[in-house]
């Protein structure tokens, strides 16, 4: 018995024991991009079955001994391991993995799919790739971040629209831009979207996957969707960043004692204008007053929340942007609703509203001096002239001028570039894009989705010389004084409505996956516009509406008013056989308005399969190899961008005396067909990514325009190929404390025109530099060789390609080609527990330039300012050189002397950063940051910028063609964002 009693003592006494080592831990474990609480993750003892779950505010409760290791884990998140601490209260924050196939789901267009069961080529760009960086527009969050995606900004002008160019060109004449679907509405552009707003945004590339648009998808489209409210958690967020911009190169050119040498090689007039007393001790550097310091500020104001029922997410920003070059200036005013509503088990609906206020200051550049460009006039106007008549020796009346003019140059009728920044050109828009969809299930796996969406767009245009001032003003080009100032007023209205109905049913067995979509689709497109002209107005009231009591003219004016109407029905079905085998079918068939009656519908449809090869039974516990997926698709699209609405018909113009356009009652779409093959790689839990696809676009039936005796006939003719291949390799280098990523894409891209129209050959751009050709590809350019420079006579001599003895047109050959071999991007992301920093790398190899600026710069052939080249020039017989004389006649020729390697390699954004994980003054969340962007560029380009190309239309003919372009800045901001 005593026994039994001190048995049962000691046991208690070591229970006891064994129970005063035990302690609680708690605390609460959060998503570390957005510190949302994660529900349901799992909170375990190592090495043992003993765990608990965290509740749906991301809370946990768990009892364990001082020595025992906690293991923190869910889907989707980095698994962290800590030592158990004297703390008892252990907040977590867990990282994100994009490499978790499984559970990722990716927007396809009208429907969702696991990324892992995705069969078509689909490329992904999350906003942390970009939300820390200046943009004004979201295609310049995709440069450098997409395999297949090359976005070229033609200016560097705040608020000027990019080219987005999904694999190449597609069509010649027909627009090359994507399709944009913001959260459902369809639009061809995204300009005003804040960023800000942005949780992801997809590409389809490839036919497969764009069929589903049909006549909109041949140029790739992009997915962009939106920010969400959630259920149980409301937050406020507020983010801000300002800072300066600045040009990065200069080019520099002569000073005034070595542009009169050179003008006295020219014109002995021109020598006397410099030399005259009255511009006396006047040296104006014009670039000095032409360019200044840009400035940057963004603010965002957003709030997610609601219940189980209902959720929302409301926002407001505020962008301005101050350009390098005055008056250019953007600034945007947006805000954003996304509702979800959740009304019975069967009933869901969306509303989602944004509304966008833009306000565009321009100036001109892509062009020569005068009023058609700032730049080259800022480079080629001599700077013995002041910027104002009053600057002159004696005054403004001593130049013949009146008091606040600007000074006239007397060696030629060009503008005084500062002029520029007294001219107004504004253009303000309204923009609104809504949408409203149900979803209704109507059977356990069968659901009823329908909407509408509209765009509605508003834009004023205003333009006005000042009568005053600016030389250009007061002679308007003559001499009549009742036609002083200019002024222009452009009001256009477009209202795009979309009507859409899906049926997608969907049943799931053990071994099998059946998901169905058909639907309907009508569209209407209507467009109408005012544009008024006026001259002789006082030049204080530049508001066309108040000016015009001012006119001493008749007041010109025309309208334009255009409709434009769709009607679509279209289809998806995807099965899937064991998660291993998966085939995808997808048709459209759309009905055009403006076509004729011969050719009104076109169907395109697309076919792809997948082989997912990692679940295998050879492979699936193979802990090496985690993803193998094999790729096969094919499909064609639409395109009838480049047809107006009524150009099947016959038209007469205004007089209705003219014929505008010939009747073509077979005008059809542009067809594209596109082959793609590709991989999926991943090893070691996808922490090495590796993503390969090759493809084949072929447009046939080309839509080309001839001229007639001044009417155009618009017809299908033509054949274009574009091949290539992309790479994507992402690796998750280190994870846990310390962090490293890196993304790297690479895509190569060969264009060629197989077939030609009723004109086998074209030319366009400067001095129609631009060839098109059956056999070559776009963007040849076509000019004379140079040969030397005659030491004796210092003439350019050119090479007789064709042997006639003589220089004539027929001498002229390819010269080089404006498309890229091959263009990249490489981003580096590293975090050390609060630090960060991001590094994007952006490039393009193998593409030439036609630097025209230095046509002006070079050319010698009047009395504008050179840049520095020319000192090199031809002055002596027997002189070796590349420059040749002044005023030599064939100097400004077309030539493989203004053609430069563009290639490129550009630093083109950092951001250092830290987040503070503490939660003061009830902020639960803070990041400060600093951003630099286009920060070093490594190129042999000798002009400002070798991204920047002033003639990359929408179209394909002009291409790669510099002629006084608005350079791309530097950009440095500092920026916070605060949760609260």
């Amino acid at each position: 018995m005593k026994f039994k009693n001190y048995f049962i003592l000691l046991f208690l006494f070591i229970a006891a024991f064994v129970n005063a080592q035990t302690i609680e831990i708690k605390g609460t474990i959060t998503n570390s991009k957005d510190k949302d609480p994660v529900f349901g993750a799992n909170v375990v003892v190592k090495n043992s079955k003993k765990g608990v779950t965290t509740d749906i505010n991301g809370n946990y409760s768990i009892k364990v001994n001082p020595s025992d290791v906690l293991l923190f884990s869910n889907v989707g998140f980095t698994s962290k391991e800590i030592k158990v601490q004297k703390s008892q209260v252990l907040n977590i924050s867990l990282i994100e993995e994009a490499n978790k196939l499984e559970e990722v789901v990716i927007n396809v267009g009208y429907g969702t799919q696991k990324k892992k069961n995705v069969t078509s080529a689909i490329s992904t760009v999350k906003s942390d790739a970009f939300d820390d960086r200046p943009l004004y527009n979201v295609a310049q969050a995709l440069q450098g971040n997409a395999s297949g995606v090359n976005v070229v900004q033609p200016s560097g002008k705040p608020g000027v629209g990019l080219d987005i160019r999904i694999r190449g060109l597609s069509s010649i004449q027909s627009g090359n831009n994507p399709l944009f679907v913001i959260d459902g509405v369809q639009t061809y552009s995204s300009d005003g979207l804040n960023t800000d707003d942005i949780v992801d945004i997809q590409i389809l590339k490839d036919a497969t996957s764009t069929a589903i648009y049909g006549v909109n998808g041949s140029a790739g489209v992009v997915l962009i969707t939106t920010k969400k409210g959630k259920a149980n958690k409301n937050t406020f967020n507020f983010s801000s960043y300002y800072g300066s911009s600045e040009i990065v190169k200069n080019i520099p050119i002569l000073n005034p004692d070595q542009y009169k040498s050179l003008m006295a090689e020219i014109s002995p007039t021109y020598v006397s204008d410099a030399s005259n007393p009255l511009y006396a001790g006047i040296n104006t550097d014009w670039t000095k007053k032409v360019f200044q310091t840009g400035q940057d500020q963004n603010y965002n104001l957003s709030y997610a929340g609601g219940t189980d029922k209902i959720k929302a997410f409301v926002s407001f920003g505020y962008q301005d942007t101050q350009g390098i070059v005055k008056p250019s200036n953007f600034s945007r005013l947006s805000g954003r609703i996304n509702l979800d509503v959740e009304a019975t088990s069967w009933l869901k609906a969306h509303i989602g509203m944004n509304l966008i206020n833009t306000e565009l200051n321009n100036t001109s550049d892509n062009n020569s001096a005068n009023q058609g460009g700032v730049i080259l006039s800022a480079l080629t106007t001599p700077s013995f002239l002041p910027v104002y008549a009053d600057d002159l020796a004696g005054g403004a009346a001593a130049g013949g001028q009146l008091p606040g003019q600007f000074a006239a140059n007397p060696t030629a009728s060009l503008e005084n570039p500062v002029s520029f920044q007294s001219r107004q050109e504004d253009n303000n828009t309204v923009r609104y894009l809504g949408n409203l969809s149900f979803d209704i299930t109507l059977l356990k796996n069968l659901v009823w989705k329908p909407s509408s969406s509209v765009e509605i767009y508003r834009s004023v245009y205003e333009y006005f010389v000042d009568s005053y001032r600016s030389n250009y003003g007061r002679n308007n080009n003559n001499t009549d004084p009742t036609t002083l100032g200019i002024g222009r007023e452009h009001t256009a209205r477009s209202y795009n409505r979309n009507f859409e109905n899906t049926l997608n049913y969907s049943i799931k067995s053990e071994n099998h996956d059946l998901n169905v979509l058909v639907g309907n689709s009508i569209q209407k497109e209507r467009y109408d516009q005012l544009k008024i002209e006026g001259t002789g107005f006082d030049p204080l009231l530049r508001k066309l509406d108040i000016s015009k009591m001012m006119y001493t003219n008749p007041l010109a004016s025309d309208t334009i008013a255009t409709e434009k109407n769709y009607v679509s029905y279209f289809s998806r079905a995807t099965y899937n056989y064991k998660g291993k085998y998966i085939v995808n079918g997808v048709v459209r068939a759309t009905g055009a308005s403006q076509l004729a009656t011969n050719s009104k519908w076109g169907v395109f449809p697309g076919v792809s399969a997948a082989w997912i090869i990692s679940n295998e039974n050879i492979l699936k516990s193979n802990t090496t190899v985690s993803e193998l997926k094999l790729r096969l698709g094919w499909g064609q699209t639409g395109n009838i961008s480049g047809i107006g609405p009524y150009s099947s018909y016959g038209l007469l113009g205004d007089d209705g005396g003219n014929l505008l356009n010939y009747i073509n009652t077979d005008l059809s779409w542009e067809t594209t067909t596109d082959r793609n093959i590709g991989i999926d790689f991943g090893m070691i839990d996808n922490r090495i990514k590796l993503t390969a696809d090759a493809f084949q676009k072929t447009t046939t039936d080309l839509i080309n325009t001839i001229y007639i005796e001044g009417a155009a006939y618009i017809y299908n003719a033509g054949k274009m190929e574009n091949k290539g291949l992309e790479l994507a390799l992402n690796t998750i280098n280190f994870r846990g404390d310390f962090n490293w990523n890196t993304n790297f894409n690479i895509t190569f891209i060969k264009n060629k025109i197989l077939e030609m129209g009723l004109q086998p050959i074209e030319y366009a751009g400067y001095q129609n530099v631009n060839r098109l050709e059956k056999g070559q590809p776009l963007g040849n350019f076509y000019g004379y060789v140079v040969d030397r420079v005659n030491p004796a006579t210092g003439v350019l001599e050119y090479k007789d390609t064709n042997g006639d003895g003589a220089l004539t047109p027929q001498d002229r050959t390819i010269i080089g080609n404006a498309m890229f071999d091959y263009y990249f991007g490489f981003t580096n992301t590293f975090s050390y527990k609060g630090f960060s920093l991001d590094a994007l790398l952006t490039g393009v190899q193998g593409n030439d330039i036609f630097n025209a600026s230095r046509v002006d710069l070079e050319g010698m052939q009047n009395s504008k300012n050179q840049s520095i080249a020319v000192l090199d020039r031809w002055t002596s017989a027997g002189q070796i050189t590349n420059i040749p004389k002044a005023r030599d006649a064939t100097s400004t020729l077309a030539s493989n002397r203004f053609i430069e390697d563009g290639s490129y390699v550009r630093l083109k954004a950092v951001t250092f950063g830290y987040n503070f994980n503490k939660i003061f003054w009830g902020i639960n969340a803070l990041k400060l940051y600093a951003t630099g962007q286009n920060l070093i560029t490594w190129t042999n380009y000798s002009g400002f910028d070798p991204e920047v190309n002033s003639s990359s239309s929408n179209s394909g003919k002009a291409q790669g063609i510099d002629y006084g372009t608005y350079p791309q800045v530097r950009t440095f901001i500092f920026g916070l964002k605060a949760g609260f």
